[in-house]
């Protein structure tokens, strides 16, 4: 078989031709081939004068699907093709039905009544207002999410302050930490416990002693709230626990024996009503001052 007639029988569909489908067996291709030679044999043709080329690429194609290499790269062929023409219907599907969605809104658009000038101004000034609007609301509660924090920011650093300057205690803000020691734990270093318990607040002082079994160690805190969230949340790392507790202070006992004292003890609490209105003054004051201060950074950095 000539190069040029093996190229041409590789773009037709042999097995349609064969009428037998791709997954044929070769005696269920000899015998399809078989009765299309007896139908079209040039001597029961005479009046064909196709019959002899008709016949001629019959046994081509019996050659070629007999052949199990060829036919192997003709199947390969043929899959891509059909593959090929597949997706050429669905992207063909697919432009159709974009085509008509398109078709379908500019026939309502055209049924649609045509709006006047006035009315289009006038929807337009309306979405212009809502996403005012919108963007309105959104940087009032930007700017009050700062207030609030800053508001709390402040008095839990003033807090803070007042409670260290309450507390003559020191060993109020204390935590006590204890660990186990083995084989399969091998404790903590004092750089670990630093980086564990600083990041629930500042730290004045670490103090660690590690045995063979047990570790311990005391940890004092700038402020309760430090001491508080280390106490609550420090677990260690996994799979070498941390017990973390605060140290409280125990009451001084007294050899002598003190005389109850004939005036009463006031005790009342160090604050009243007027001092409570006050702070929650000076707080509305801190955020009003807060505020224009925020609003005028923002201008600034917007000029």
């Amino acid at each position: 078989m000539s190069k040029k007639k093996y190229n041409d029988l590789m773009k037709l569909d042999i097995y349609e031709m064969l009428e037998v489908p791709l997954e044929s067996s070769e005696s269920e291709i000899k015998k399809a081939y078989r009765k299309k030679a007896l139908k079209c044999h040039p001597d029961k043709n005479p009046d064909n004068p196709d019959a002899a080329v008709e016949f001629d690429q019959l046994k081509k194609i019996l050659e070629v699907l007999l052949d199990t290499g060829t036919r192997r790269a003709y199947d390969k062929l043929l899959k891509g093709r059909k593959a090929a023409k597949l997706r050429a219907r669905e992207a063909d599907a697919k432009t159709q039905k974009l085509r008509s969605e398109l078709e379908e809104r500019e026939r309502r658009a055209q049924e649609q009544p045509k709006l006047s000038e006035e009315e289009r101004f006038r929807r337009e000034l309306k979405r212009l207002e809502e996403e005012g609007r919108k963007l309105i609301e959104e940087e009032l509660e930007r700017v009050n999410k700062a207030v609030e924090e800053e508001l709390n920011r402040r008095d839990g650093t003033q807090g803070g302050q007042a409670e260290e300057s309450k507390s003559s205690a020191p060993q109020g803000h204390k935590v006590k930490v204890k660990w186990t020691i083995s084989e399969d734990l091998p404790g903590y270093t004092e750089e670990e416990l630093h980086r564990l318990f600083y990041k629930w607040g500042d730290i004045n002082a670490l103090v660690m002693n590690q045995k063979k079994k047990k570790g311990t160690a005391l940890i004092d805190y700038k402020t309760r709230q430090g001491a508080d969230m280390a106490v609550q949340f420090e677990k260690g790392v996994l799979g070498n626990p941390l017990e973390v507790t605060r140290v409280t202070s125990e009451p001084t006992k007294s050899h002598k024996k003190e005389k109850p004292k004939e005036t009463p003890v006031d005790l009342k609490p160090n604050y009243d009503f007027e001092s409570i209105s006050a702070m929650q003054q000076r707080r509305q004051e801190e955020r009003r001052k807060l505020i224009e201060e925020i609003m005028q950074k923002e201008d600034n950095a917007g000029s």
